[in-house]
């Protein structure tokens, strides 16, 4: 792993002011996924995510959120709830309001970059309880599978987010 640079991301936080991120330097994976923050408010919150293939394979909502999602490289399937169907390539996207049911699958040509832009009804104030995605945890509380089980990061039923996450050697996400 000498030749892959693991850049430890923490959200830029913006209570009182602008925050800036970036997305360079993400690596790109043989396996797994990586899911990113890049910044959080209060109630607006910035993520990349990263999959090798794979995707969020289980039908679920998010109660408290409404989110984006927009493809910086590769392509995605998007299925929805009420039987729907869409593939998203790069520069494209998909906004999906709170309690609409989705699930997505990368296509495996070349890792799926994504930025995800998330923002919610928060029940919480303030920035205190965070998950290591930088959303806030009271958000993530409300999201559950179409079963109605509670969405858990790493269950198997998530698909590729529960295989352990490999490194492509020398392979970044706008690398320049």
């Amino acid at each position: 792993m000498d030749d892959v640079k693991i850049i430890e991301r923490r959200p830029a936080v913006a209570i009182d002011k602008a925050a800036v991120f970036s997305m360079r330097n993400l690596p790109l994976l043989e396996q797994g996924t990586s899911y990113d923050p890049l910044a959080t408010a209060e109630n607006l919150w910035v993520n990349i995510k990263c999959y090798a293939s794979g995707g969020e394979n289980a039908l679920h909502a998010h109660g408290g959120e409404d989110h984006a999602f927009i493809v910086m490289q590769g392509k995605a399937t998007f299925s929805f709830g009420d039987g729907g169907e869409r593939v998203v390539g790069l520069h494209e996207g998909v906004m999906i309001p709170k309690n609409v049911q989705y699930k997505f699958e990368a296509d495996e040509a070349e890792n799926l970059v994504m930025l995800r832009v998330g923002g919610g009804v928060r029940t919480e104030k303030g920035l205190d309880d965070l998950t290591s995605f930088g959303t806030p945890k009271d958000v993530g509380r409300q999201t559950s599978f179409a079963d109605g089980s509670t969405k858990i990061g790493n269950a198997p039923k998530n698909g590729e987010s529960s295989k352990k996450r490999v490194y492509a050697r020398g392979k970044y996400f706008s690398p320049d």
